[in-house]
C-alpha cells in the first residue's frame, strides 16, 4: 500500500487547538474549559517531523518525553526471540507515543514511524504538571488509559481466538473507527498507509497470508481498495465476520460516570 502525503506543516500550524486530533480525543472523554484548552495549546507547542522508518522510541532505553501524534501512522512493537517483531498497536493521529514507555525506567517497547509524521514533543515533567494543575485534563487522560487497555484486550482476543479472516476484518474496522473519531475518515472510506508487513505483524500472520485475507474480503465484495484507500462496501457483513462491537472504542468518560452516580 502506498503512503498518502502527510498533512502540510502550514495546515497543522494554522489548525485551532480544538481541531488537534489529540484534543478531539480528550473532548470525547471529559469536558474541557477555555483555560484547559489554552494549557493544552502551550503543552503542544513543540513540533517535530519524523521520517518514515525512523524509530521514535527504542526498546530498552530510558525516555522522559511523550510524543503526541498530529499526523501520520506509527507502530508500537516489541522484539522477540531471534529478532522477530510483534506489533502491539498501531498509533494514529491523536495517540501518544511514550505512553506507557516513559512510565518505566527503561522502555518496554519500540515505536517506529510507518509514514512521515508530525509529532508534538512534551517533557514528562510538563505532562505531570498539567495533570496536577488541570483536573479536567487529568480526568480525560485517565479515561484515555482505560480506552488503551481495552484495545490491548481485544488484540489478545485477535491473536488467541479469531481466525485469520476475522483478524484482518476486525483490524480494518477498528482502524476506520479510530480514524473517524478524530475526523480523519469519512463514513465508509479511510486511508491505511501501512505496509503488508506492518499489517501482518499487527494481526499475527505472515505477509502473504494477510494479503490473501485482504484479497478474499475484496472478492466477496466487502471492501474495495485503491492504493492506500479502503472503502467499506458491506459494513454489516464485515462486522458479522469480525464479530466487531465498537463499544470498546467509546468508553464512557469519568465525568459521565460521576454524573450518573
Amino acid at each position: 500500500m502506498s503512503i498518502p502525503p502527510a498533512a502540510t506543516s502550514k495546515a497543522i500550524r494554522d489548525r485551532p487547538i480544538e481541531r488537534h486530533p489529540f484534543v478531539i480525543k480528550l473532548l470525547t472523554h471529559a469536558s474541557l474549559s477555555a483555560s484547559d484548552l489554552k494549557a493544552l495549546n502551550r503543552l503542544l507547542n513543540r513540533r517535530l517531523t519524523v521520517k518514515k522508518g525512523k524509530d521514535i522510541i527504542v526498546q530498552g532505553f530510558e525516555y522522559k518525553e511523550l510524543y503526541i501524534v498530529e499526523s501520520g501512522f506509527a507502530v508500537r512493537y516489541t522484539l522477540v526471540h531471534k529478532g522477530g517483531r510483534q506489533i502491539i498497536n498501531t498509533l494514529l493521529p491523536g495517540d501518544i507515543a511514550g505512553f506507557p514507555e516513559s512510565f518505566f525506567d527503561r522502555s518496554l517497547y519500540s515505536v517506529k514511524a510507518a509514514t512521515e509524521m508530525s509529532l508534538n514533543r512534551i517533557s514528562f515533567d510538563a505532562f505531570i504538571d498539567v495533570c496536577n494543575e488541570r483536573p479536567n485534563i487529568a480526568v480525560a487522560l485517565i479515561s484515555l488509559v482505560a480506552h488503551e487497555a481495552s484495545l490491548y484486550a481485544h488484540h489478545l482476543v485477535d491473536a488467541g481466538r479469531r481466525s485469520p479472516l476475522e483478524r484482518v476484518a476486525h483490524f480494518l474496522l477498528e482502524i476506520h473507527f479510530r480514524l473517524k473519531a478524530v475526523g480523519m475518515a469519512s463514513e465508509n472510506t479511510f486511508e491505511i498507509p501501512l505496509s503488508q508487513e506492518d499489517i501482518a505483524d499487527r494481526v499475527g500472520l505472515s505477509g502473504p497470508h494477510a494479503n490473501r485475507m485482504i484479497s478474499q474480503l475484496k472478492r466477496e465484495g466487502l471492501i474495495a481498495m485503491r492504493r492506500h484507500e479502503i472503502k467499506i462496501l458491506d459494513r454489516a457483513a464485515l462486522q458479522i465476520i469480525a464479530e466487531f462491537d465498537p463499544s470498546y472504542l467509546v468508553p464512557p468518560s469519568l465525568q459521565q460516570l460521576r454524573t450518573n452516580r
